[in-house]
């Protein structure tokens, strides 16, 4: 299976597998306490095997989008990450931590966030939910992401 064709099958349903397409990808993710600033880590197993980790005190939401946001770094920095990667709460390369990554930049980041983004929550589902009559609430319930997340995604006004 190929990497679009993973993403296509993660995407069938609200809310996007996400956990299925790591696996897919042959990424383990673990659940684990991580320092309360840092969201998540990809880390170099060894050769070209990853794992994420993911911080077991945040919120499944942020969870979710962590996990993707790692997967937009597997899938477009491994070349860069050397022993693993690290991003805090702001999804920003995370100095003094486990992995501080120095060839991972603020343009790696937004690459990942926008994965992350259009993985979590594409516009043709999007669209599908909005069809049923889904207000903003009821479909960040469905998708299992922030209202703040869907509605920047979806350029609406978030209080």
């Amino acid at each position: 299976m190929t990497v679009i064709e993973a993403i296509k099958r993660a995407q069938r349903t609200a809310p996007v597998d996400v956990m299925g397409l790591a696996g897919d990808l042959g990424v383990r993710v673990n659940v684990m306490r991580l320092d309360e600033d840092v969201s998540g880590e990809l880390k170099r197993v060894s050769g070209d095997v990853f794992e994420i980790n993911v911080n077991a005190l945040h919120p499944p939401t942020r969870q979710r989008f962590t996990i993707a946001h790692e997967l937009g770094h597997y899938l477009y920095h491994r070349e860069l990450i050397g022993e693993g990667v690290d991003d805090n709460k702001a999804y920003r390369r995370s100095d003094g931590h486990r992995f501080p990554s120095t060839r991972i930049g603020a343009r790696e980041e937004s690459d990942a966030n926008r994965f992350a983004a259009n993985l979590l929550m594409p516009f043709d589902l999007i669209a599908r939910l909005r069809a049923e009559g889904l207000n903003r609430a009821q479909m960040a319930r469905r998708l299992e992401v922030s209202e703040q997340a869907l509605a920047i995604r979806t350029g609406e006004p978030y209080p």
